[in-house]
């Protein structure tokens, strides 16, 4: 019998629908991830598209999860494949779909009619045989689409994997501290303590054995390389430089008796993307051989958006959204920082509201807290933790910490100081 099976992109289902199908593996990620089984590059009639979803299909083979759109697009270029430019564009042109409902249920009926079509091709004589085969192809895709959880069904309750901060209050707030796959944000104003609050969380981080990436677009390698040393020792800039074999010793001893690692990479700002983060986070995986837990970038908002937006506010949206997308789809707690208006200078409470250029840049972090300074702060030492975004709504709260910048520690002065 004749091959009848035909793809997303004919008549019945027009060459929009492929489209926008494209779209939904590209930008829906939960979707993606759902309903991989049943697309196939097979069902697509443009070379292009079937192009994109086989390699969309290759990456979830190789690293099990759905790759950031910059990745799928090194990912063509590196590729033999002979309209790159097309496949690029469509790639970084390619929006969110808001009807992913209507896209599930006509992809499924393609999916039930082309298993149909399969058994039909085969010439199956026996009629009992023949029913049966054919009932069971009309169910392909319903374990899919009936997914759920049911209240009235017990289930394993489901713990978490987090990587707690340095402060057990915080952690406290956050029921452990930031889980996998959290995106999270600390807020200052210039010159507020930003890469020092980063570094204390690394040092943390490395305490717990944990592999660390720092990516900057401010100090340098060199500079970020000495301020975690100085974390790490409690050691001053001065000390550091005069007692260097010291510092060297306690650095070595820190990590071998932790197991923790640190690579520091420097990025261009406007020019680097998420993307490009994420590619040098999987080649630290596999040179060091061992997963990364944990990503450092001093200012996300330095990275270039991979959609050409005319305005910032449309830009910054963007790269925080992928930047939560890689640190859910590589399995990841990532660390951010941004800089405030320049009327929270001298305030103690600095939230979410006031971060500068974009308000939509703070809908996709699941963790916001703002560390702010009075003059007063200043002249005690401390400084004021603020918790303006958390999980599950919690409550806003405010603690006051110490700060020694001289060897960039800062510590609740409630709690015991932790080695």
């Amino acid at each position: 019998m004749e091959d009848k099976i035909v793809g997303y992109g004919n008549q019945e289902l027009g060459p929009d629908f492929e489209k926008t199908v494209i779209q939904a593996v590209l930008k829906n990620p939960e979707f993606m991830g759902k309903f991989k089984s049943v697309i196939s590059s097979d069902a697509f009639i443009d070379d292009t598209n079937k192009f994109i979803v086989r390699t969309v299909h290759e990456y979830y083979e190789q690293y099990g999860e759905h790759p950031i759109n910059g990745t799928l697009s090194d990912m063509i270029r590196r590729s033999l494949f002979r309209n790159k430019a097309d496949a690029i564009g469509i790639i970084e042109g390619a929006e969110p779909c808001e009807n992913i409902e209507y896209i599930q249920d006509r992809i499924l009926n393609w999916a039930k009619w082309t298993a149909i079509e399969d058994i039909l091709n085969l010439g199956i004589k026996n009629p009992s045989e023949l029913a049966d085969s054919i009932q069971r192809a009309s169910k392909v895709g319903d374990d899919l689409l009936f997914s759920h959880t049911s209240l009235d069904k017990d289930t394993e309750h489901e713990r978490k994997e987090v990587i707690p901060t340095p402060w057990g209050w915080l952690n406290d707030q956050l029921e452990g501290g930031p889980e996998i796959g959290d995106l999270c944000v600390v807020l200052t104003v210039i010159g507020g303590g930003k890469t020092t609050v980063l570094c204390n969380i690394i040092r943390h981080a490395l305490l717990l054995g944990k592999s660390v990436v720092y990516f900057t677009f401010e100090d340098g390698e060199r500079k970020i390389k000495r301020r975690i040393m100085q974390t790490i020792c409690r050691m001053t800039k001065k000390d550091l430089a005069n007692k260097h074999k010291q510092s060297l010793s306690k650095r070595t001893r820190f990590l071998v008796k932790y197991g923790g690692s640190c690579e520091i990479k420097d990025l261009s700002t406007r020019i680097s993307t998420v993307s490009d983060a994420a590619a040098f986070i999987r080649t630290v995986e596999e040179v060091r051989e061992r997963k990364v837990d944990l990503v450092v970038t001093d200012y996300a908002d330095r990275f270039k958006a991979m959609t050409r937006n005319n305005e910032p506010r449309h830009a910054l949206r963007e790269i925080f959204e992928d930047c939560k997308q890689m640190a859910k789809s590589m399995k990841l707690v990532h660390w951010t920082a941004r800089q405030v208006n320049k009327t929270q200078v001298g305030k103690d409470v600095i939230g979410y509201e006031h971060a500068g250029e974009s308000w939509g840049s703070m809908e996709s972090p699941d963790i916001v807290i703002g560390f702010g300074r009075t003059l007063e702060d200043e002249q005690r030492g401390s400084i004021s933790l603020f918790t303006s975004k958390v999980r599950d709504s919690e409550a806003h709260k405010k603690r006051d910490l110490a700060v020694d910048f001289a060897v960039q520690h800062v510590w609740d002065p409630l709690e015991k100081k932790h080695e």
